[in-house]
């Protein structure tokens, strides 16, 4: 399945680049397959949403977000975000000089300021960009 390739994309990025940081979902919703599988597999790992869906996700806004909830974070990712909230997401990646990733819906574009570069990892598609 995509969600367990695109995991398993980050948790190597981790282990491949010697990085023992965290890893955040921004705007989780109600998807949790990822977050599980890093989870499942030693990854530290939290998810923020405005809304959260479960106990183990963080509130937070993105567009007003509380910093020092991602002290540590090496890499951003972001599963279908909301067109409006990807430039938040993306601030956020780049106060941090992580590594950003977002899967879009299938058809859309993408809201941001940087240039993105298309990644497919097994059935995994989706952008990264590193600040």
């Amino acid at each position: 399945m995509w969600w367990e390739d695109l995991g398993e994309y980050i948790q190597g990025y981790l282990e491949n680049n010697q990085i023992r940081g965290k890893v955040v979902e921004m705007a989780i919703g109600n998807f949790f397959k990822v977050l599980d599988y890093l989870d499942g597999n030693g990854v530290e790992v939290v998810g923020v949403d405005l809304d959260p869906k479960r106990e183990d996700v963080v509130k937070e806004d993105v567009t007003d977000p509380k910093l020092d909830l991602y002290e540590g974070v090496e890499i951003v990712y972001s599963i279908r975000p909301p067109y409006e909230l990807q430039p938040y997401i993306e601030e956020i990646a780049k106060n941090l000089n992580a590594l950003l990733i977002v899967k879009p819906l299938f058809n859309e574009d993408l809201n941001m300021k940087s240039s993105m570069n298309l990644k497919n990892y097994k059935k995994a598609i989706f952008y990264q960009h590193q600040y």
